[in-house]
């Protein structure tokens, strides 16, 4: 039976009689892995890192029937400083979590994968706050899913959602995770997350420049984070029970 080399990180694992473990492995090319790893519990075992979560390296799998097993891994990152942070550790937690809810196997996801590290390298090695990171996240795990939400315009009536001339302290929109983005102040009238202009033009440049908005020091606010959260787990038809870690 073939070896399969590939790219990969842990998003799950369980352990699984005395010294192994279950892996679900995400990888670019090849979607979710779920893999046995033998032996990884004892000391000393060479698979021991290369069975937690959070760790990324090129992995070696054998493939025999409908059973993968881990052959070696060479570990590229482990994200180990997030394990003192429990905030970050949380916000990774729920990343790798979406992954997991969102993946399939043999489905192709480059650009997912490298957003999921490129996001937990900014939790792990960066000083954004955690919040902004995961917003971020979630804006482009749901546009690269096929749900990029709607923030130019009402995503009811396709309204142009005006910024330019809007008064200082009075919203200008609101974002509804049932429509799948922003509304103008007609529509979302009874919607718990209003928008003010700043926060509109938030959401477009996290839209559009991605991680490098993390440079600008804008805020997530509370209920629109909580909002993008909603759009993502809403559109993932699946409850995301570390979200329940989230500060």
């Amino acid at each position: 039976m073939p070896q399969i080399t590939t790219n990969a990180i842990v998003l799950r694992r369980a352990d699984y009689r005395e010294n192994d473990r279950m892996l679900t492995l995400f990888s670019p090319t090849l979607g979710r892995i779920d893999a046995l790893s033998r032996g990884c519990r004892r000391q000393k075992s060479p698979l021991m890192a290369a069975s937690e979560v959070f760790c990324a390296g090129e992995y070696v799998l054998y493939q025999a029937g409908e059973r993968t097993t881990v052959v070696s891994c060479a570990v590229t990152d482990t994200y180990y400083p997030l394990r003192g942070d429990y905030e970050r550790l949380a916000h990774g937690m729920y990343a790798l979590e979406l992954c997991a809810a969102a993946i399939q196997p043999m489905q192709e996801n480059e650009r997912l994968f490298l957003l999921l590290l490129r996001a937990l390298a900014h939790l792990c090695y960066g000083q954004d706050e955690p919040r902004r990171v995961t917003a971020v996240f979630l804006m482009g795990m749901t546009s690269l899913l096929g749900f990029r939400p709607q923030v130019g315009r009402c995503a009811r009536c396709g309204r142009p959602i005006d910024v330019l001339t809007a008064e200082e302290g009075i919203p200008v929109a609101a974002f509804s995770a049932e429509q799948g983005g922003v509304l103008c102040t007609a529509c979302g009238a009874g919607e718990r997350c209003r928008l003010y202009a700043a926060d509109v033009l938030y959401l477009q440049d996290i839209m559009r420049r991605g991680l490098k908005s993390l440079e600008d020091e804008a805020q997530c606010p509370d209920a629109l984070f909580d909002a993008l959260r909603q759009l993502a787990e809403q559109r993932l038809d699946t409850p995301i029970r570390s979200g329940r870690m989230l500060p």
